[in-house]
């Protein structure tokens, strides 16, 4: 038996993949996809961030996040800053137009969600997520968080 393909870790993959493609397609006509949404979420309510800080919130590393960020600024939706403690520190803030395409967009991401999701009873979606929570929790060695 191919075991991989049954594994947890492959199903929650190939099931967030699924859900990101779903969210694309909605997505597109704004000109941003589901990971870009990721980073304008990340920011949204909290002024400014470093990359580095949204990297770690959205789970990607430098490479990722920077080219995702040249994209955005190349969009306008951010604009990247020095940050005035420590000019070393480029911070992305969220601008007029991302806080107006992320308004847009937030409904369409609870739609999705709520659309793939029907097929459970509210119990087996909170179970699910709470099981999800617990696994990632531990493979992060993170427990009792």
């Amino acid at each position: 038996m191919n075991y991989i393909k049954h594994s947890t870790g492959f199903l929650v993959v190939r099931t967030a993949r699924s859900m990101r493609k779903a969210l694309d397609t909605e997505f597109a006509e704004k000109g941003i996809t589901a990971t870009q949404f990721m980073v304008l979420d990340a920011l949204m309510g909290q002024g400014a961030l470093p990359l580095s800080e949204i990297g770690r919130k959205i789970y990607l590393d430098k490479p990722a996040i920077t080219g995702l960020a040249d994209r955005l600024e190349k969009d306008g939706f951010v604009e990247r800053r020095r940050s005035s403690d420590d000019r070393r520190v480029v911070k992305l803030h969220l601008t007029a137009k991302g806080e107006t395409v992320h308004r847009e967009l937030e409904p369409l991401v609870i739609a999705v969600d709520q659309d793939l999701t029907q097929i459970l009873s509210a119990d087996e979606l909170t179970a699910m997520r709470n099981s999800l929570n617990k696994i990632w929790k531990h493979a992060d060695g993170n427990l009792d968080a």
